[in-house]
């Protein structure tokens, strides 16, 4: 193997494995980054066996070959060259050269074929959407999936073909951790084929959000009985999906609410942010007392005080007093860029709806806490 290729585009394309790549790995390859020349440029390939990133970066092949090396390792190299232009070459003994201006490296590396097998496919049909609303769909969503991976079910995002009352169709996005749901729609062309029981894992979401830097690119999604792929013009993104039943979502949803609430999203979010100083680090509780024409935030800390915050508020319905963990709101509020919320009630201890007044492609729930 030998290559020229811009030290940019060889960090680029180190930054995109290393969050895939193993850092504890049970075998030393799955820490290792797989490089191949080629005719068509520079390919480099990392899995942690459920999850694969092939890619393809522009270079200058002077010969053909592969090598795979440690991947944080090479990309703390990179990082440091000295010059715009690196020659990589591949020498006796898995070794890779790296020279750039006056520094030089040599790279103890592996053998391509030690190198694990990549996650298998058995993609059928497949749809296009753009890399914006594919970033949005994640990033209104991937906040509320369960981080326990033993809650099978919840430990993923489930996927499914909605269709509005105009005859449209979206893409849907759903997750849950049990105390919190959000669902985020966006349209799409060609055709959503899965199966009933996949998820897609949330370290394949954070990957797939990182990997959507350019918005106006387009993605195609496949998927397969346990497999689902992502990919653009240059890359793929391989996913074993999660075998796991997601719950009837749509059960905790109420048919209709007899309180209103709407809250203008800069003063909310900063009362939000005080009083959370003073919640409870076990559960972070704030009382919500909804009110006519303002909602009172209260917080209570044996150990630091008390905090109390008003937010003007428009309320429709009877006064309201109930409590809920301060952190899902920041989280519904980080995720979202509207300018208003709206909140939906019923009883103190019904779930709580929170949707986007501009827009009906984005729903969020939280649970209520007891207030003992």
């Amino acid at each position: 193997m030998d290559l020229y290729i811009e030290r940019d585009e060889l960090i680029r394309g180190l930054a995109r494995v290393q969050g895939i790549v193993e850092r504890r790995p049970t075998t030393q390859a799955l820490s290792h980054v797989l490089l191949q020349a080629r005719d068509g440029g520079l390919v480099m390939t990392a899995t942690d066996t459920a999850l694969a990133l092939v890619a393809e970066y522009t270079a200058r092949v002077e010969e053909p070959g592969e090598l795979s090396v440690d991947a944080a390792h090479f990309f703390q190299i990179a990082r440091s060259l000295p010059e715009p232009t690196v020659h990589l070459q591949s020498q006796p003994g898995n070794r890779l050269a790296i020279r750039c201006g006056a520094a030089e490296f040599t790279v103890v590396g592996m053998a391509a074929d030690e190198f694990p097998p990549l996650p298998t496919r058995d993609d059928r049909a497949a749809l296009t959407i753009s890399g914006g609303e594919l970033r949005r769909l994640i990033e209104e969503t991937q906040f509320s999936v369960s981080a326990d991976d033993n809650r099978y079910g919840l430990n993923g995002a489930h996927i499914e073909e909605v269709h509005g009352d105009d005859g449209s169709t979206r893409i849907r996005v759903v997750t849950t951790d049990g105390s919190r749901l959000s669902w985020s729609e966006a349209p799409f062309a060609g055709d959503l084929g899965m199966g009933r029981r996949m998820l897609v894992p949330r370290k394949a979401l954070g990957e797939i959000r990182k990997l959507c830097d350019a918005d106006g690119e387009e993605w195609k999604i496949a998927f397969g009985e346990r497999s689902a792929t992502f990919s653009t013009a240059a890359l793929t993104l391989m996913v074993r999906l999660i075998d796991g039943e997601f719950p009837n979502y749509r059960q905790v949803l109420p048919q209709a609410s007899r309180r209103s609430v709407r809250v203008q999203r800069e003063a909310f979010a900063a009362a939000l942010k005080r009083v959370a100083i003073v919640a409870s680090d076990r559960n972070h509780s704030v009382r919500f007392a909804f009110e006519p024409d303002q909602l009172v935030l209260t917080a209570d800390n044996v150990d630091l005080g008390n905090a109390r915050e008003t937010v003007p508020a428009e309320l429709d319905g009877e006064p309201l007093f109930t409590g809920f963990n301060v952190r899902y709101f920041q989280d519904v509020l980080s995720a979202t860029r509207s300018d208003q919320l709206e909140l939906q009630l019923n009883d103190v201890l019904d779930p709580c709806i929170v949707r986007l007044p501009d827009r009906d492609d984005a729903v969020f729930v939280v649970m209520p806490m007891r207030l003992d």
